[in-house]
């Protein structure tokens, strides 16, 4: 029961919840709440399909701190890169019904599927330079007395070597132009002196806040402590009891929620509906963003009333890259994507011009993007003008995380 209770805390309950039923709770704590049953177990192997979905950014450090210690085998299915770079010892990648054994983390079996590649193309090369030498050769000297004995020979060595097959190119993520949005003021969303609360729950009191153009704000705190809150006050979504919300000149705002798939028409297909976003995208540029989100095929001819959440959620994200406003705002973009796309959309949003401010708990992802992170808890709002390492190194959380993990252990 200790051990329980101190992993419990490690995944963010807290005391006077640990005696509720589950089903009080929404499907990511009742996830945790699993999580917490295993680990006290202990089993010999830990088999975790997407065990970091639910968890905020202060949950995830103190989970992968625990699993670093844990003295069992772990097996892992991740689209988290950061929480496996940390974790893993190998990687298996299973490609086109292949079962490819890689030794490292998940940075190493990058490198050595990129050397592996250019090995096994340059010896493709090389073999073909060799045939075609080889049948030079044939060609040249078939007819000719003198030298036709050789030539046959040549032909039957070409007929016995052993065939090289071009190596297909490695899966990578998709890079794509898509339009810049319009310049905007330099200040681009203003809050003074908001207050906001839930019933009795004051969230924010005398909130004061500026979103400036071009910046790249990344939310973290943990789980209730107002982030998506924050958000949709931003994005003009929530009413706020108290206080003033002004934009800027220019100022075009995008609200990106995975609960949010009431801005599609159900009755179109994936592909009518993102060609109604964007008319100019040529059909073969709309299908391949598509299928680097996980849209493959006849797929983008599915009609989005039969669609389920997650892929609403990757709708909705592919009509932001093409058709981008200048302020985007985001809540938990990666959760539907695979490990491909979060690196196309990385990709997309680093060359995005516009203003960014998101909420996520993928490092990697706040790693790539962040120049600016602002802590929330207890309704304080605290501004770090750097990005993710820096707030680490100015908050300690990094340490902090790992010692409550060795407290839980």
């Amino acid at each position: 029961e200790a051990k329980a209770k101190k992993i419990l805390r490690g995944f963010g309950f807290k005391e006077e919840e640990f005696n509720r039923r589950a089903k009080a709770f929404s499907g990511g704590w009742v996830m945790r709440a699993h999580m917490t049953r295993l680990l006290v177990m202990e089993p010999d192997l830990l088999l975790l399909d997407e065990p970091t979905n639910h968890l905020d950014l202060v949950s995830l450090w103190w989970f992968r701190s625990y699993l670093k210690n844990y003295p069992g085998a772990i097996l892992i299915i991740s689209h988290d890169r950061d929480f496996m770079d940390v974790l893993v010892e190998s990687v298996f990648e299973i490609d086109e019904g292949k079962f490819i054994a890689y030794k490292g983390n998940y940075s190493d079996h990058l490198r050595q599927r990129e050397e592996n590649w250019e090995r096994a193309m340059q010896a493709y090369r090389n073999q073909q330079k060799e045939i075609e030498q080889v049948q030079e050769f044939i060609d040249r000297f078939r007819s000719v007395a003198s030298k036709a004995s050789q030539a046959q020979s040549r032909e039957k060595q070409l007929a016995k070597m052993d065939k090289l097959e071009k190596p297909k190119p490695l899966r990578k993520a998709f890079r794509f132009n898509f339009p810049q949005p319009q310049r905007g003021g330099q200040r681009l969303i203003v809050l003074t002196d908001v207050h906001q609360a839930y019933g009795e729950k004051k969230v924010y009191q005398g909130l004061d806040l500026e979103v400036e153009r071009g910046e790249r704000i990344a939310l973290v705190g943990p789980n209730g402590a107002g982030k998506s809150t924050l958000i949709k006050i931003l994005a003009g979504e929530l009413p706020f009891q108290k206080g003033e919300r002004k934009l800027g000149t220019n100022a075009k705002l995008g609200y990106f929620s995975q609960h949010r798939a009431d801005t599609l028409d159900p009755n179109l297909s994936i592909l009518d509906e993102l060609k109604r976003c964007a008319p100019e995208i040529r059909e073969d540029e709309a299908r391949s963003i598509l299928g680097s989100f996980l849209f493959k095929r006849e797929d983008v001819h599915k009609k989005c009333k039969v669609l389920s959440g997650g892929e609403k959620s990757r709708v909705n994200l592919v009509k932001f890259l093409v058709d981008p406003p200048n302020v985007l705002l985001m809540d938990e973009p990666t959760t539907h994507l695979d490990i491909w796309a979060i690196e196309g959309l990385i990709l997309a949003l680093q060359r995005f011009e516009g203003t960014l401010v998101f909420i996520s708990h993928d490092v990697h992802f706040i790693r790539s993007l962040a120049t600016k992170v602002l802590h929330i808890n207890a309704g304080q709002v605290t501004a770090y003008s750097g990005g993710y390492d820096y707030y680490l190194e100015k908050t300690g959380a990094a340490e902090e995380n790992a010692r409550a993990a060795v407290v839980a252990a």
